[in-house]
């Protein structure tokens, strides 16, 4: 197979990434097992309060949201599931997008614990556009900032599927997490730290700066990436290239505890965390069967 190469950069809100096509094969993929629920356990009663504030779970029956290059529709859109839980329509390169392009997002159903949604998107651009991130589609925390060390408990899990990939298709899926050393901050205007936990690289992209360590997680193995656009960038991804870890679960807090060896500091306060999809190029669609989170 004919295997060629190239070095793509884009700008992602804070995000640098750099890509380099690999030649295609079957990624190697794991499954999820969904967390235990109940009254103390995880998603419980109470933490589901602590940690999304009231819901609104009506908001997610088949609702959608959805994005036409062709028609202009607005590329920035949301549902707001709960008082600190939101799912993004976020097209924020949407000038960089050729005829044909569409982002569809239907919001399947939310219980106050999980999540289930999905993602038809088409990204066609020119060729000079390449190396540009069109999108993120994700799910949302974002509240009052909390202070790193004072958190009591951060778990979160995603079971997704990509499906329908188009052979030119480059595009992560990650956890996008937003730190700040102001307590009263509010948007990303203020942030002081970004860390991406990718669970894909497809396509061959590759994060911000260069590669300063190895960090095994469980069943999970990633290779962190340092880098620095606006702020510093902690990146987590796969060490194997062709792997999807598309059936995650993570002690969220004891990850983060052990980035503090690259910088990151339990004074900071987790400003925002979000589950999406980056596309630079192509199409396909993103299934999340079930994501989770619990943060107080």
């Amino acid at each position: 197979m004919k295997q060629s190469s190239f070095i793509q950069i884009s700008v992602s809100l804070f995000s640098l990434l750099s890509v380099q096509c690999l030649p295609a094969t079957t990624p190697s993929t794991n499954t999820l097992t969904p967390p235990a629920t109940g009254k103390n356990g995880f998603g419980g009663n109470d933490r589901v309060l602590r940690t999304m504030g009231a819901l609104s779970e009506s908001n997610c029956q088949g609702n959608q949201m959805k994005w036409d290059k062709d028609t202009q529709a607005n590329s920035w859109q949301k549902l707001s599931l709960a008082e600190r839980f939101t799912v993004y329509q976020n097209v924020w390169q949407n000038t960089k997008v050729s005829s044909g392009g569409k982002s569809y997002i239907t919001c399947s159903k939310f219980n106050g614990v999980s999540l289930a949604w999905s993602n038809i998107f088409a990204f066609p651009c020119a060729q000079q556009d390449n190396n540009q991130v069109k999108s993120y589609a994700n799910a949302a925390w974002a509240g009052k900032p909390i202070q790193f060390s004072a958190v009591q408990s951060f778990q979160s899990s995603w079971g997704w599927k990509l499906s329908q990939e188009s052979s030119d298709l480059v595009m992560d899926v990650s956890y996008d997490i937003f730190m700040t050393t102001q307590p009263g901050c509010t948007g990303q205007p203020c942030a002081s730290r970004e860390i991406m936990i990718w669970l894909a690289a497809v396509g061959g992209a590759k994060p911000a700066g260069s590669k300063s360590g190895v960090l095994k997680v469980g069943n999970y193995q990633f290779d962190v990436w340092q880098g620095t656009v606006n702020v510093p960038v902690i990146s987590l991804i796969p060490s194997d290239p062709n792997t999807r870890y598309t059936g995650f679960r993570g002690d969220m807090k004891n990850i983060l505890l052990q980035l503090v060896q690259y910088g990151l500091k339990q004074d900071e306060y987790i400003l925002s965390v979000g589950a999406g999809l980056e596309v630079f190029k192509g199409s396909g669609k993103l299934d999340t069967s079930s994501y989770t989170i619990e943060l107080f």
